[in-house]
Order: C-alpha cells, then sequence, then structure tokens
C-alpha cells in the first residue's frame, strides 16, 4: 500500500514540473510575441513617418503654391522665416513702400531651401511699411515649371497683373511700428469668398462699412469691380475741401473685396470718404479693356461724369461725436473715447509752463465743449513731449503743463461735476514718428479725454 501511495505522489511531482514548464513556455511564447508585436509597430509607425516626410516632399512644387511663415519686428530688424511648398531653388524677391515712396532697404532676395523654407532679415524702421514678397520667374528651371508668366499657378496667392495673361504670387505684409515691439504674427493665407455673379460689368456697385481708431480710418467692403481696377480716395471734410495727407488708394482683390487703411489728424461732423474707380489711375489691360479709357462703358447708380470721363464714386460718411473744438485743435475717437488734441505751441512757450495769452481762447472753446457733458463723466487731461532733451525732465514738463491746463479750465468753466484726472507722459507715448519735425510738433501736445478706455 505504501509504495502505491509512494508512486501516486511521484507522479504528481513530475506532472507538477511539467505543467510549470508548459506555463513557462507559454509565458514566454506570450513575451515574444508582445515584443514582435511591439516591434512591428514601431517599424510601422517608422515607415508611415517616411512616408508622411516623402508625401511632403512631393508638395514641394505643387502648382497650387503656398507661402506661409512668421514675421518678428524688433527695435532693430524685422525678421521674416518663411515657409512654403514652393520649388527648392526658387527665388522670392522682397520690396517696401511707406505711404508715399519706395524704400531701398527692402529690396533683397531669398532662396527657397530643400525644406520650402526662406528667410528674410531687414533693418528695424520708425515708420510703417508694406512689404511685399513675390515669387520670381527668371530662372529657366522655375519659368518651365509654374509657366514663364506663372500662369500654370493656381491658389489664393495668385494675383492678375497690368498685362494680360500675366500673374504674381505674392504676399503683401503690414509693418506697423506704433505697437509694441518686439512683436509677431503670421503670415496669413488669404481665403475668397465667390465672385460676384456679375463680376466684372461695367454695371457697377460698391459697399463698405468704416470703422476707426485715433489714427486711422479703415474701410472695408466689396465690388463688382474686376480684379485689379484700383480705387480710393481722400477724407473731405463737408464742404468737399480735402483733409490733408489722409488718402489711400488699393486693388480689388481676386474675390471683389477691398481694404483701405487712410491716416487722418483730425475728424469733423459732416466729413465722408470718397471711394472711387478713376480712369486716370487705371492703366491696366484687362481693366481698360472692359471699362474705357475713359471710363466710358461704366452704367449704374455710382456714375459720375467729370468732363469727358466717367467715374464710380461710392460716398461714405464719418459718423463724427458732437464735438467742434478749434479748427487748430485735432478731433480723434476711437468708439466712445474722444481726444481733443492741443498742440503745444498753442498755449505755451518753448520749454515753458505757463499759459500762454494766445492760450485763453482756446480753451474758452474747449470748456464750451466739456460743459455740455452730462455728470460724472470722467475727463483726463495728458501732457505729452517728443523725445528731445532728457526723458526724466520731460516727464516733469509734460505734468506740469497738463496740471496748467486742468487750472485754468477749472478756474474758468462750470465743469465741477466731471471726474477729472490729470497726468504727464513725457515722450512715452508718441503719437508720430519722433524722426522728423513734423512728428515731433504733432507729439508735442495736451490731450483732453472723454470717457478714457
Amino acid at each position: 500500500m505504501m509504495k502505491k501511495v509512494l508512486s501516486i505522489s511521484i507522479l504528481l511531482f513530475v506532472f507538477s514540473i511539467l505543467a510549470a514548464c508548459t506555463d513557462n513556455d507559454a509565458s514566454n511564447t506570450k513575451e515574444e510575441k508582445d515584443t514582435n508585436v511591439e516591434e512591428q509597430q514601431v517599424s510601422d509607425n517608422k515607415v508611415e513617418q517616411d512616408d508622411a516626410k516623402e508625401n511632403n516632399k512631393t508638395k514641394l512644387g505643387d502648382l497650387e503654391v503656398m507661402i506661409g511663415g512668421k514675421v518678428t519686428v524688433e527695435e532693430d530688424r524685422i525678421l521674416i522665416e518663411g515657409e512654403s511648398n514652393l520649388l527648392p531653388g526658387s527665388k522670392i524677391m522682397s520690396s517696401g513702400q511707406s505711404s508715399t515712396f519706395a524704400d531701398a532697404d527692402f529690396i533683397d532676395s531669398a532662396t527657397v531651401d530643400d525644406d520650402g523654407t526662406f528667410s528674410f532679415e531687414f533693418p528695424g524702421k520708425s515708420k510703417n511699411r508694406k512689404v511685399t514678397l513675390k515669387l520670381s520667374n527668371s530662372s529657366d528651371e522655375i519659368a518651365e515649371h509654374y509657366g514663364e508668366d506663372l500662369e500654370k499657378v493656381t491658389g489664393p496667392q495668385v494675383y492678375r497683373t497690368d498685362t494680360h495673361g500675366e500673374f504674381d504670387v505674392k504676399v503683401d505684409l503690414q509693418i506697423d511700428v506704433t505697437k509694441q515691439l518686439p512683436y509677431s504674427f503670421d503670415i496669413e493665407i488669404p481665403n475668397w469668398d465667390e465672385k460676384p455673379d456679375d463680376f466684372g460689368e461695367p454695371e457697377v456697385w460698391m459697399e463698405a462699412e468704416v470703422d476707426n481708431d485715433h489714427n486711422y480710418l479703415y474701410f472695408s467692403g466689396r465690388s463688382n469691380l474686376m480684379e485689379g481696377a484700383q480705387i480710393g480716395g481722400n477724407l473731405r471734410f463737408a464742404d468737399g475741401g480735402i483733409e490733408p495727407f489722409s488718402h489711400e488708394y488699393t486693388r480689388i482683390k481676386p474675390d471683389g473685396s477691398f481694404e483701405l487703411k487712410v491716416p487722418y489728424h483730425s475728424l469733423r461732423p459732416g466729413m465722408y470718404m470718397p471711394i472711387a474707380y478713376e480712369p486716370d489711375r487705371n492703366s491696366w489691360e484687362d481693366v481698360v479693356d472692359i471699362y474705357g479709357k475713359e471710363g466710358e462703358n461704366f452704367e449704374g447708380d455710382l456714375v459720375v461724369k467729370d468732363g469727358d470721363k466717367k467715374e464710380v464714386v461710392l460716398n461714405i460718411p464719418i459718423d463724427v461725436p458732437d464735438f467742434n473744438p478749434p479748427e487748430e485743435v485735432d478731433l480723434t475717437f476711437k468708439e466712445k473715447e474722444v481726444k481733443m488734441q492741443v498742440p503745444d505751441d498753442l498755449l505755451f512757450d518753448f520749454d515753458d509752463n505757463t499759459l500762454k495769452k494766445e492760450a485763453i481762447e482756446t480753451l474758452d472753446d474747449i470748456i464750451q465743449e466739456l460743459e455740455d457733458l452730462e455728470a460724472d463723466t470722467p475727463i483726463h487731461i495728458n501732457g505729452h513731449t517728443d523725445n528731445k532733451g532728457d526723458s526724466d525732465y520731460n516727464l516733469d514738463l509734460s505734468e506740469e503743463r497738463a496740471e496748467a491746463v486742468w487750472e485754468y479750465i477749472q478756474e474758468n468753466g462750470d465743469i465741477d461735476t466731471l471726474n477729472v484726472h490729470i497726468e504727464g507722459f513725457g515722450e512715452t507715448k508718441p503719437i508720430a514718428s519722433n524722426d522728423d519735425s513734423d512728428g515731433q510738433e504733432r507729439n508735442r501736445r495736451v490731450e483732453i479725454v472723454i470717457n478714457p478706455q
């Protein structure tokens, strides 16, 4: 009996060893399978990444072009770090334009690298600039690929030119040095709307809206004028007289839209902006073919005859707050915030903080405007200087001048119910460039701000 029990025990022991070995083999097999799966996933991911890279390479040189990237504006330089799907070796040409003149400092070229990137670096600027980047078709390879006149290229960055059948691939960048530096922005790729059904028809319509800040009027609109037609005008007073230096022109975009950024110094009730197509400003072949050398083909309610010529004019009224300060005082506004900018030479002698006799009439007219305000209206009286001289001295002088203006207004006006704050800013908040005498003159001022934001 003992032998039988012993035999059974031995058999059970052997079976347990065999079972353990089987479990270990299964576990090892599972680990090997898991390892193989992980290795296969890594291999598959690498293939997918390689395929993605290869697909990205094939996109370089596509006829539907894309030019993007980032622009950084600093005190001493403007840096453009570009990205594109342009054919490697393509040349991109740059140019710069102020409101009236071309800027040679922005004339340059860059070569597109193997990954589609390119870069430009320009000197920092004290004035606003429009920088334009254009694809050059000067090489045989590029001309063969994109067309001698870039006629093979498609995409939202392709524009008509002044010659029939020729096109530009370009990006326009606005450099605004009035912003706090440094700042950066992305190069945006346009997303055009559908063209109007009557795009290019001689019976023309236009529509536009206007917004503003203390320096510019911003007009945005649409028209059925054909792409490339030049429109714009000069800001005008109610009697038709022009506001000096307040003009801008632009061209109709591929979807019929347009934008105008018009600088201004002062606004008055009754002002308006004529947005006009003038034959003398339009010489593009396709535009002239449709509308005529003298606009003789134009039709519709916007047509205005000027001698033997026809123009198309849309007058946009400017909704100005009901203030009418002295003619020498600039009036600007943004939403409910209204500024009366009083030049310092109307108020003070050079380097002085005592009001001149001639200042009395100006301030008396301003007092009449302030006395009509509701009780508790917030008012800021701010002194400003140019950047000549010591900055601490300028700060003190600006505050002393703001105090002198406030003392006169308080003593001679019925404005006790207003909520008044006085401050000097010295040279820290210019409204124009300090690089020339005209800008310095505008920066020397006392601001009376109603409803400051």
